[in-house]
């Protein structure tokens, strides 16, 4: 198939296929739909060994309109039952054009692995007639159990990414499948994540940290307002580059998260999925959504930027009152993020209220 036929194309035209044939079927003109064009479509359909597959079956085996109309008759009597049994035969086809884009394969220079996780691995793509870069986050595994399924929510929880607009947050463009792995095309950030910074810089001084931890609120706050939980925030997953610019990345892992969540307590019990920064009951529950697992997260980090540790054990009030400098308000603040959710608290807001009260007395 050539390349000149695209995603967008390839799709307009199966749709034109299945309204040709139920006009066709149920004596419903259809405008320019001919003999002719039925069999230029069928052609360009089973030259594409890609969807081949997935083409119904009597598009496969009737030549013509005629051959067809000779199937459909005996097959369903009515018209309308001839209606519906064509739209359910094209709706595999239909799905997977949707949610296939190969135009990254075709629009897009692959520039090779920026990054690398337990869900994935990123990739920066130049766009070849933009001339500019983006990052592409490539996941896996690809849903080998209950594949249509859970590929079906992975889609329908990423759309629910685009309504995030933050200048904290990784801007998400593009969903997709490429060659049987589900991705995301986002904002290309030149910066470190937070882990390598620690790693390369050390634990953060009190001010700096704060103001850190409040841009990072304020990214949630957002995410919160419009029902989305982040569920791993840690150091692997904010970005950091000067002057003072955060981002935050991974929003949305879903059935990733939740997939990774099970299997690891499974085998160990413990220590899972971002180990000591995942709140203690989004690892009993994998599937709960809370923005109290956020702020949980967010004490995790808090504590690490810090100390240089995380929060594990029974020391966490001792070490924080070790740190030089710090003071009451802050060690508290942190406490009560790493609480039990009764006394944790319950909205992002009333820990911004508090956050912007010790930004005044220390910065």
């Amino acid at each position: 198939m050539s390349n000149r036929i695209d995603q967008e194309n390839l799709f307009q035209l199966v749709e034109d296929l299945k309204d040709g044939l139920v006009g066709y079927s149920t004596d419903t003109k259809v405008d320019n739909f001919t003999d002719i064009e039925y069999r230029r479509i069928r052609k360009i359909l089973l030259n594409a060994d890609n969807l081949v597959d997935k083409v119904p079956e009597f598009v496969k085996k009737y030549r013509s309109m005629d051959e067809f109309w000779g199937f459909i008759k005996d097959e369903v009597a009515t018209y309308a039952g001839r209606r519906k049994y064509l739209g359910e035969a094209f709706n595999p086809l239909l799905d997977y054009l949707e949610y296939n884009n190969s135009s990254v394969v075709m629009d897009y220079e692959d520039l090779g692995v920026i990054g690398a996780g337990g869900f994935g691995e990123v990739r920066r793509y130049r766009h070849k007639l933009l001339e500019i870069d983006f990052a592409i986050k490539l996941y896996s595994p690809i849903f080998p159990q209950d594949g249509d399924r859970n590929l079906e929510r992975f889609f329908r929880e990423a759309k629910i990414l685009f309504k995030l607009s933050h200048p904290n947050i990784i801007r998400i463009y593009d969903v997709g499948i490429l060659n049987g792995t589900p991705f995301i095309r986002m904002e290309l950030f030149d910066g470190k994540d937070l882990n390598k910074v620690l790693k390369d810089y050390g634990r953060f001084p009190l001010d700096k940290a704060l103001i850190l931890i409040i841009e990072i609120a304020y990214a949630l706050k957002h995410a919160h307002s419009l029902g989305i939980v982040h569920r791993d925030l840690r150091p692997s997953n904010i970005m950091i580059a000067r002057p003072k610019q955060v981002r935050l990345i991974d929003f949305g892992l879903g059935i990733f998260l939740e997939n990774e969540l099970t299997s690891r307590l499974t085998k160990t019990g413990h220590n899972v999925a971002g180990g000591h920064y995942t709140a203690p009951e989004l690892i009993e529950n994998p599937r709960l959504i809370d923005p109290q697992t956020d702020i949980y997260s967010l004490g995790a980090v808090w504590f690490n930027l810090i100390t240089g540790q995380t929060p594990a054990g029974s020391n966490i009030r001792q070490t924080l009152y070790s740190i030089e400098g710090i003071t009451e308000d802050i060690a508290e603040i942190i406490l009560k993020c790493l609480d039990d959710r009764t006394t944790r608290y319950k909205f992002i807001d009333d820990l911004l209220v508090e956050l912007r009260s010790i930004k005044e007395t220390i910065l």
